[in-house]
């Protein structure tokens, strides 16, 4: 790319840049590199129909990207204000998502982990996000700023608190994240499931601040990957959309672990049937038989994922005895290294 070319902006463009550059002398900013919040003030600033503004924005972004800058224009807070009527769908799919996620739970078992991750995933819907994006999102682009909530990265959007409507953007995040980090540092679903029932987080201020994905997927049981993975935008979309139709996702309540008194042991009591005979004598029943025993496998094998289950729930038992045997409680603040975590 030429210095030339980079210098000077089409000749399309010219008046265009010019107002740009002549407000942000008497504003005092700098007009390149520009910010997305810049560019936003200055469209503010300088109203005009919707063809004009958008001219003006692809003047600017011609003239960032011809100096090799990223285009300011192209974030998604100002394609939604550039879009009256698009701003205005948005308008209403948020009000629509911040009811839903208040009233989704947070306090109890699994309904309540998936309550403060589905809440998120709302908040950031409503907020015009894309499933793609929201997939992306890392957890370091959020930031808590009182009772609301900025989206930084290319985004740059600000979701404000409605004390009208009880909806507070910083509550619904740090629900999560709170989850979020617990699960970096004890990996264990019963233990998440403990503490997620009545609120008993430790206290986290100390702990060091990890990145990762905010849309973690979670199995039927309340488990989390580990470490995390993120959803992919179509499973992102199908949470959104199930709870957009008023039918969100229904999940199994996590059976609670029974312990032998003195042992910690957790009683299971399998029954398996006694094998029937199966004749495998040619004859004119040969193909009933066969019919039957494939039955009767079939039941037998039914209880396969219930045992399943069963050994999930005596790992993460081990696991609490292994944390008592190193004398380090579950929500202790000494850290604790696992084997294989970046």
């Amino acid at each position: 790319m030429s210095p030339e070319r980079s210098a000077t902006p089409p000749s399309g463009y010219r008046y265009e840049w010019s107002l740009f550059a002549d407000w942000c002398a008497a504003t005092d900013v700098e007009p390149l590199p520009a910010s997305a919040m810049t560019l936003a003030q200055f469209l503010t600033g300088n109203p005009a129909s919707d063809p004009v503004q958008l001219r003006r924005v692809a003047a600017i972004n011609r003239r960032h990207l011809d100096a090799g800058h990223t285009p300011p224009g192209r974030a998604a807070a100002l394609r939604m204000a550039l879009d009256s009527g698009r701003t205005a769908r948005v308008a209403r799919r948020a009000e629509h998502y911040r009811e839903l996620a208040t009233a989704l739970p947070f306090l109890g078992s699994t309904q309540a982990l998936f309550g403060r991750r589905d809440a998120v995933l709302l908040l950031l819907s409503g907020a015009g996000l894309s499933h793609r994006a929201i997939a992306s999102l890392d957890r370091s682009d959020i930031a808590v700023d009182g009772d609301g909530v900025w989206i930084d990265g290319r985004h740059s959007i600000w979701i404000a608190a409605d004390e009208s409507e009880g909806f507070n953007p910083a509550e619904i995040w740090e629900r999560w994240r709170t989850v979020l980090r617990f699960s970096d540092r004890y990996p264990s679903t019963a233990l998440l499931t403990e503490h997620v029932q009545g609120d008993t987080f430790p206290d986290m201020s100390r702990w060091p601040v990890r990145p990762g994905p905010v849309a973690v997927p979670i199995d039927r049981w309340g488990h989390m990957p580990f470490p995390a993975d993120p959803m992919t935008p179509a499973a992102v979309g199908a949470v959104i959309a199930a709870h957009r139709s008023g039918r969100p996702p229904r999940h199994d309540p996590r059976p609670p672990l029974s312990w032998r008194r003195g042992r910690g042991e957790r009683e299971t009591d399998v029954t398996v049937p006694p094998p029937h005979p199966v004749s495998a004598a040619p004859g004119s029943d040969y193909y009933r038989i066969g019919v039957e025993a494939r039955g009767r496998a079939h039941a037998a094998l039914a209880d396969v994922p219930d045992l399943v289950d069963d050994l999930e729930y005596r790992i993460e038992a081990l696991m609490h005895r292994t944390l008592e045997l190193l004398d380090i409680e579950p929500d202790a603040e000494a850290p604790i290294e696992w084997v294989g975590e970046q």
